[in-house]
């Protein structure tokens, strides 16, 4: 039986932009992707409820990948329910809100890009070409109202760093080397808070490490591979 993915895109309030990057890990994985709950009044419990439903409706082994405000989502999850997990991916995510804006706001001083537009804050030199059309499309998608209602009930005050240290499934820890947003400097600090963590680098990349071809296959592999040694399939808590 294949393992299964479920992949959780950053936000809170757009919509899966995840899916045409990761389709193809559909002969190594069963890869689910969806679009998480959106509204004036959503909050976290509804996307967890949401994430369990899915959850619960599976069998085998099972794995979150959480890209950006997706991994907070999935350390959220996988706290509350580690016995129905094998294992969690974080990429280009963060662990606290204060430290983020702080280590953010620092990257963009150092870089000169303090009022810079969005394509220099989460697009790598490289990727700036055929990244735009990518940020177009996915800010198309964007719910104002949902990320209001996040941010005020949850995301100006999250710390998941006490439930990352208390995870015993495996994590995995993917970033790009020039992402802005969410500093692959820090991305390397949160071993700190779980010594057995695996990091992953994916040289050139930004805050969306599989835009470019190079980097979208070294993410294939690095799932595959993981998965092939077990490092994902240990028993279940």
């Amino acid at each position: 039986m294949k393992a299964t993915i479920i992949f959780l895109h950053g936000g809170p309030g757009f919509k899966d932009y995840l899916k045409p990057f990761f389709t193809e890990l559909n002969d190594r994985f069963d890869c689910i992707f969806y679009d998480q709950a959106r509204g004036p009044k959503v909050v976290l419990e509804d996307l967890l409820s949401q994430l369990d439903e899915i959850v619960c409706s599976l069998s085998g082994k099972i794995i979150l990948l959480g890209h950006s405000w997706g991994g907070v989502l999935a350390i959220e999850y996988a706290a509350r329910n580690q016995a129905k997990l094998s294992g969690l991916v974080l990429m280009s995510t963060c662990l606290c809100y204060t430290h983020w804006k702080d280590e953010f706001n620092k990257e963009k001083l150092n870089l000169g890009l303090v009022n810079a537009g969005v394509e220099k804050i989460f697009l790598a030199p490289d990727e700036v070409k055929e990244g735009k059309a990518f940020l177009d499309s996915t800010w198309r998608t964007f719910s104002e109202e949902t990320f209001a209602s996040l941010n005020k009930s949850y995301i100006g005050k999250f710390d998941v760093t006490p439930l990352l240290k208390g995870l015993k499934i495996p994590v995995l820890n993917i970033f790009g080397e020039k992402d802005v947003r969410c500093p692959a400097r820090v991305a390397k600090t949160f071993r700190l808070f779980k010594e057995d963590m695996i990091d992953f680098q994916i040289p050139d990349a930004g805050h969306f490490p599989f835009l470019q071809n190079s980097g979208r296959l070294q993410i294939y592999k690095i799932l595959t591979e993981n998965c092939d040694k077990n490092l994902m399939g240990v028993e279940m808590v």
